[in-house]
């Protein structure tokens, strides 16, 4: 059908997913007998029939105001809208999209929405792409991941896939959670293109849950899912139609999705006969008819028919530069984070604190050698029989802090677990034990003495190559010593997302070195060869550190380039969120310089 040239137009630094997205469209376009071309950052000198296309809500607010198209070209140039009423982004696109040509939306509510705001939109109906399709069809193609998770980190999500860890816990669960960033490459937590496709490919089922407000089914995740046989479940969602529930997806409760993965992986043959169904579905999908619109509504735009934009592209453009990130910026509505942290982190007078400071560590420091001659040990009581399973060379330490839950729990989770470590080690640090048999070499400290020291002391008992750190306060699922030590691989340390009943997946991030030191995002929980740990001189004591310790140890893993792996499952989770008052609660920004003084070998003050 041939017809104007559409030129897709990604911003540089922008978001692989979007790129991938206008791929499709133009291969969309030209299985129709279209023209259609990609290109990435500034817009191509046009050609007399160039007609653009962009996802607003991205390319203007990533591309620098230097490279801002000009009003010439913004009437030649159409808007592919993506996002969903009731997020913040829908209204940023709303308020971009205003000042072209023309648009169109993947979503009819979407659509709907704009329509009402004075915009004249179409609708692009997506459907099966061969881009998409890294499976086939092959019904007897092997599956070696249970589930899989696909979307950036938000609040409620997060809090929904922790309280899904037990249901999921005998299934080989990824968990991937990047932060909401423009995400251009591979990393542990975000799988672009061909990638993701073919984990999805090996998968058996995705898990899928709206962001903030947002209702409607998330269209493009569920159609890559559907091109690679992955059974979608979803919580309910507004326009599932031409999808039948129950036929091509499941819907259900979002507090229940866990509980309804695990029945249907117990189901094979339903499971077959979702998988089937929805992709001879999607392949149906009349796609080549928002092709030819899409062609058609670009003509209109080079004739002149078009309707003219409601909004000035310099008020878009001043919009597109309000919204504007500062490079590198990090996401705040990461949930693995700590909100105290947030704004100026600067010390008005850091000499005065810098003073007071140190001799207060002095005096906490010589009170906590007095107690050191107070504590003593206790051998683990013998005789108690737990599973028979695999023993490897790890020793957990377990520090359980005032106001922390009795460690006994947790470490019944660990001695049930299907690998047993060598032994476990366990100080309560201010607290009075239970007078019982324990199964564990047990360290009592007459008064709390800080989580550093009771660590350290563990760590002068252990013999063990790796050892498992943990805090009073969590309990373990029974795979995760298991799934730890198989990720030992290639990595000295190895974590997980540590499940929150209030800030949901904790820690569900890899240490990266920019972010952490702005973020306070990763904690206990962790698998570490203990030669890493000889060698950064144990953890630290500084009693302004307390409730930091982990934070100074990932530290030091992010900038000594340790290498480390993220288990994408949780397997731990918190019964007590919020830790007792210390200084990191009293004074956090001044804990917080003398942290970064520390980590980048200066005195506080300097």
């Amino acid at each position: 059908m041939t017809g104007p040239d559409l030129c897709m137009v990604s911003a540089e630094g922008g978001s692989a997913f979007m790129a991938e997205l206008l791929d499709v469209v133009a291969d969309t376009v030209r299985r129709v007998g279209g023209r259609a071309r990609t290109a990435v950052g500034k817009f191509p000198d046009p050609e007399p029939d160039t007609v653009y296309v962009v996802v607003p809500h991205e390319y203007f607010v990533v591309t620098p105001d230097a490279h801002y198209p000009s009003a010439e070209l913004c009437r030649r140039t159409i808007g592919f809208c993506v996002e969903h009423p009731g997020t913040a982004t829908f209204e940023r696109s709303a308020g971009l999209v205003g000042s072209l040509a023309a648009a169109v939306d993947i979503n009819e509510t979407s659509a709907a929405e704009l329509r009402a705001r004075g915009i004249d939109v179409e609708l692009f109906q997506l459907g099966y792409s061969p881009l998409w399709d890294a499976w086939g069809g092959d019904p007897d193609s092997p599956r070696d991941i249970d589930v899989t998770y696909l979307g950036t980190a938000e609040r409620r999500r997060s809090v929904l896939l922790g309280s899904y860890a037990q249901d999921l816990e005998g299934l080989d669960a990824r968990l991937l959670t990047p932060p909401h960033e423009m995400m251009d490459s591979a990393r542990v937590d975000f799988l672009p293109g061909k990638a993701k496709h073919e984990h999805l490919a090996r998968s058996r089922f995705l898990l899928n849950l709206h962001r903030e407000q947002k209702q409607t089914l998330e269209w493009v995740r569920t159609l890559e899912a559907m091109c690679n046989g992955a059974v979608v479940v979803s919580e309910p969602a507004t326009e599932v139609e031409p999808l039948v529930p129950g036929e091509h997806l499941v819907l259900a409760r979002s507090g229940s999705l866990g509980a309804v993965v695990a029945a249907l992986a117990e189901e094979p043959e339903r499971e077959r006969g979702l998988r089937q169904a929805a992709y001879e579905f999607v392949k149906r999908l009349d796609t080549a008819r928002s092709a030819r619109t899409l062609v058609e509504l670009a003509a209109t735009v080079l004739d002149g028919r078009a309707t003219p934009p409601p909004v000035a592209v310099e008020s878009a453009r001043a919009l597109a530069g309000a919204l504007r990130s500062p490079e590198n910026a990090l996401a705040i509505d990461t949930p693995s984070w700590d909100v105290r942290f947030e704004g100026d982190r600067t010390v008005a007078d850091p000499a005065a604190p810098a003073a007071s400071g140190a001799a207060g560590r002095t005096a906490q420091q010589a009170a906590t050698a007095r107690l050191r001659a107070e504590r003593h040990w206790v051998p683990a009581a013998t005789g108690r029989l737990f599973a028979d399973a695999e023993r490897v060379d790890v020793d957990v330490l377990i520090v359980r802090r005032p106001g922390e839950v009795d460690p006994d729990d947790l470490v019944n989770d660990i001695l049930v677990g299907t690998v047993l470590p060598k032994r476990v080690l366990v100080c309560e640090d201010g607290v009075v034990p239970l007078s019982k048999p324990r199964p564990v070499d047990l360290l009592t400290h007459a008064a709390p003495m800080g989580r550093g020291v009771g660590r350290n002391a563990l760590l002068a008992r252990s013999s063990a190559e790796w050892l498992l750190v943990l805090d009073g306060g969590t309990r373990a699922s029974r795979f995760l010593l298991e799934r730890f030590w198989s990720a030992t691989g290639s990595a000295d340390v190895v974590h997980c997302p540590v499940g929150d009943p209030v800030d949901g997946l904790v820690g569900a991030l890899p240490p990266e070195d920019r972010r952490l030191r702005t973020i306070p995002y990763l904690g206990s929980g962790y698998l570490v060869r203990r030669a890493v740990v000889d060698r950064m001189g144990g953890w630290s004591e500084d009693p302004h550190f307390d409730g930091l310790e982990d934070h100074v140890f990932w530290r030091a893993v992010a900038a000594g380039g340790v290498a480390s792996a993220l288990v994408q499952q949780v397997l731990l989770r918190r019964t007590r969120p919020d830790p007792p008052a210390r200084p990191l609660d009293l004074d956090p920004r001044r804990v917080w310089a003398a942290v970064t003084a520390q980590s980048e070998g200066r005195k506080p003050g300097e």
